[in-house]
């Protein structure tokens, strides 16, 4: 039996063994559902490189999902899953990665917690990790864990404050690891009964392998909430700084961090955002961000639901070899729900990295089938 004929049945299989199984009951507040998802896409550049190599990729992916909380003040949920990919044409990319997470949120009106921690095995290249002319995935295990909480000071005003950090660590030889610690602190003071204004302060440190470690601060002043009947979400303006460890001059910009979301209608609803930050790449590199993003989603049906995103970045690399990079991404996607538990994804993605760097320009084009199940 053929690769594709092998999926196909199992899909067919899957989709008969969720409408019958029953979910698993834990104690009186928590539930266990098994996931997973079949998928088959398209892609004709794999590596994002400008040596283009295409494939056929299928993709397996069951998992577990325990969510707890259910009519507590405490919800959450620990899930894992292990996903394998096996490409058709270049079996030495076949991949066998796993992803485990946690994430709860306590909330009582007056005090809100939240706390969050992943780890997940990746193959997979992005234009942060770019390989020149490459033919291998930049291969890395991302370690995240973040926590926050908020408390009513008075009747108008909250004070909220965190701490998250992200630890990336490179399989691949030639990139530089990073870890990265970042502290948000916010003031919120109510002025009108759906808006808040805010003013905030995050620092952000950035330790580097072989690269230069650096500090950032961002100083801003915002505003969250309901800001008419159909638009809300959150913004902040201010100034960010960046300072070294080595002898290289700070950088400053102005800072920008928007998300909003526009309730067109009852089934369709509009999100952009626009966003200015520094960063760093893959190898090490200082970026600063310029970032804007667009998307639709509506709801059709019961059934169907179907959108579309688009995402605009220029990324400008400081210090030596400085240049900048425009890097464009959008997708159109549609979801047919089966029944309750089991749907179809269908989407369609392109990508083009616009470099000055020889061999990291590229353009990338995915087409994906996936059937997903939780019961």
């Amino acid at each position: 039996m053929n690769t594709a004929l092998k999926y196909t049945v199992a899909l067919a299989a899957l989709s008969l063994a969720a409408q019958a199984a029953p979910f698993l009951a834990v104690g009186d507040n928590a539930e266990l559902f098994l996931t997973g998802t079949l998928g088959i896409r398209a892609d004709d550049n794999v590596l994002l490189s400008n040596n283009k190599k295409s494939d056929i990729i299928y993709q397996v992916s069951p998992g577990l999902d325990l969510v707890f909380g259910n009519n507590a003040l405490t919800k959450g949920h620990l899930f894992y899953k292990l996903t394998s990919d096996r490409y058709s044409d270049h079996s030495i990319l076949d991949t066998n990665l796993s992803s485990i997470g946690f994430t709860s949120a306590y909330d009582d009106q007056k005090l809100k917690m939240n706390l969050d921690a992943s780890f997940d095995q990746l193959a997979q290249n992005t234009v942060d990790t770019v390989i020149p002319n490459g033919d291998s995935f930049a291969r890395r295990d991302l370690f995240k864990v973040s926590g926050g909480s908020e408390i009513s000071m008075t009747e108008k005003s909250s004070i909220g404050a965190g701490v998250s950090y992200d630890d990336t660590k490179y399989i691949k030889s030639g990139f530089d690891d990073s870890k990265i610690t970042t502290i948000p602190v916010n003031f919120f003071y109510e002025v009108t009964p759906k808006v808040d204004m805010s003013f905030g302060f995050r620092y952000r440190d950035t330790k580097l392998t072989t690269g230069s470690d650096s500090r950032d601060a961002f100083y801003s002043i915002g505003a969250r909430g309901e800001f008419t009947p159909k638009l809300s979400g959150t913004l902040a303006v201010g100034y960010t700084q960046r300072t070294f460890s080595k002898n290289i001059d700070s950088e400053s910009t102005p800072g920008i961090d928007t998300s909003l979301t526009y309730a067109a209608s009852e089934k369709t609803s509009i999100r952009f955002g626009v966003s200015n930050d520094y960063g760093v790449s893959g190898t090490g590199a200082t970026q600063r961000n310029m970032s804007y993003n667009f998307g639709v989603q509506s709801k059709l049906s019961e059934e169907w639901s179907t959108g579309f995103t688009l995402s605009y970045r220029s990324i400008a690399y400081l210090g030596t070899g400085s240049r900048t990079d425009k890097y464009f991404e959008g997708g159109l996607n549609a979801t047919y729900m089966i029944n309750a538990v089991v749907s179809v994804v269908g989407g369609y993605t392109y990508r083009n990295n616009d470099s000055a760097l020889a061999g990291s320009s590229f353009n990338n084009s995915v087409f994906s089938l996936s059937a997903n199940f939780r019961y």
